[in-house]
């Protein structure tokens, strides 16, 4: 599926004809993925939007920029109204926001004195998608959280992901499951995974190959209000075939059922427990 940025972004503090924002084909951010991003969505629940945790994305988003040594002056209360002016020149329906920190500059080197650049642009997005995913475990190993770290959305790392899911795609799979180099499963190209037994929630534990999620946090904070047990443990490949169902937690992806995990099959979407996260996610993405 192809998505089509919007034409105007937000850059460097006003709104731009999409392609002013572009690197110089002489950028490190462009020939290295020197840079930050994160990803937000902006909900049109039919009068307003419904931002899900912008405040989180965004200090993540600073936190990775200053770890990279691209510290920009922007602050929080900026960039938000970047995004909401943003979002009013725009046709009213849901988007992904995708705000990136970078170099434009034709900068083969790199030094912490050359400027920054901060874009944010918009995509638009289908929301409340019920198709259920098809995965296989990856062939590709998940990148060590200790050789590029994985909270950080860096942009050079993605080519993992992207690596993934293509030959996910080329075997008739939808997505991959990574592991990583002990062998545990990690996550999927670019969402967390949780898989069901019964009445429980099993999530592989937290590692530095594992990207802790916003909406992994999400999914977690509505298991605690409804009383659902949670289990954070390492997950090996063997083990999949104990599970009752399984999903897939992100951003843009929002929560989505498994259909399969190699030759294990789930009847995901009729689960229970999925069925309650859904439900409640949706009822918070929709105020």
């Amino acid at each position: 599926m192809f998505f089509e940025p919007t034409p105007i972004v937000w850059h460097n503090g006003k709104l731009v004809q999409r392609e002013q924002a572009a690197p110089s084909i002489a950028s490190h951010s462009l020939h290295l993925g020197i840079g930050v991003f994160d990803g937000i969505m902006a909900y049109w629940n039919g009068d307003r939007y419904y931002i899900h945790r912008l405040e989180a994305h965004l200090n993540r988003l600073r936190h990775a920029a200053t770890q990279m040594g691209l510290a920009f002056s922007w602050s929080n209360e900026d960039l938000t109204l970047g995004i909401t002016s943003l979002l009013d020149e725009l046709p009213q329906t849901n988007y992904y926001i995708r705000p990136i920190v970078y170099r434009a500059g034709a900068y083969l080197n790199f030094s912490e004195t050359m400027p920054v650049d901060v874009t944010v642009l918009g995509v638009t997005i289908a929301r409340d998608v019920d198709k259920p995913i098809k995965s296989h475990i990856s062939s590709f190993e998940r990148v060590s959280g200790h050789a590029i770290p994985i909270t950080w959305k860096i942009c050079g790392t993605y080519v993992n992901s992207y690596l993934s899911r293509r030959a996910a795609q080329q075997s008739g799979f939808d997505d991959a499951i990574l592991l990583d180099q002990d062998g545990r499963i990690t996550e999927a190209t670019a969402a967390n995974l949780f898989l069901l037994q019964k009445d429980t929630v099993i999530t592989p534990a937290l590692t530095p190959n594992i990207f802790p999620g916003i909406t992994r946090d999400t999914v977690l904070d509505i298991a605690q209000s409804l009383g659902i047990e949670v289990v954070e443990r390492d997950i090996r490949p063997d083990e999949l075939g104990n599970f009752d169902g399984a999903f897939l937690a992100a951003t843009m992806m929002e929560l989505r059922p498994l259909e399969t995990i190699d030759n294990y099959r789930y009847d995901s979407w009729n689960h229970p427990l999925f069925r309650q996260f859904l439900k409640e996610f949706r009822e918070i993405t929709h105020q």
